[in-house]
C-alpha cells in the first residue's frame, strides 16, 4: 500500500514542475533579434573564432580534480563510521588511500601535471 506522504510528494513534485514549465513558456520572450543570436548576451560583439582548442592537460587535470573530489568524499563517509567499522574499515580505508596515491605518481610521471614544459621535437 502506497502511504499518503509519498501520493502528496508525486503531486507536489508534478504541480512544482508544470508550474515551472507553464511560467517558463509565459515568460518567454516571442522575438528572434540579432542580439539573441551571439553566443553571450553581454553586450560585448564577439571577436575571433569560437573554435579554440583547448589544451589536453586541461582534461586532465579536470579529471584528475574529480577523481581526487570524489575520494575526499568516500573519506568524509568513511571517517563517520570509522567507530562502527574498526580495524577492517581502517584497512580498506587505508588501502584505498594507497590506490590512489599510487594512480597519483603515475599521473607525475606520465607528465599529466607539466604544463608549460615541452619535450625536444614537440611543437
Amino acid at each position: 500500500m502506497v502511504s499518503a506522504s509519498f501520493i502528496f510528494y508525486v503531486l507536489a513534485i508534478i504541480i512544482v514542475t508544470m508550474t515551472m514549465i507553464i511560467l517558463s513558456h509565459a515568460l518567454n520572450p516571442r522575438g528572434h533579434k540579432r542580439s539573441n543570436a551571439y553566443p553571450y548576451e553581454s553586450g560585448i560583439v564577439p571577436v575571433g573564432d569560437t573554435n579554440i582548442r583547448w589544451n589536453v592537460n586541461y582534461f586532465l587535470i579536470a579529471i584528475s580534480f574529480v577523481i581526487f573530489d570524489i575520494e575526499a568524499v568516500f573519506l568524509y563517509l568513511w571517517s563517520l563510521v570509522v567507530v562502527e567499522t574498526s580495524w577492517p574499515g581502517l584497512l580498506t580505508a587505508s588501502l584505498f588511500i594507497l590506490a590512489l596515491f599510487i594512480a597519483l605518481i603515475y599521473e607525475i610521471k606520465q607528465g599529466a601535471f607539466n604544463w608549460g614544459i615541452r619535450k625536444e621535437g614537440e611543437s
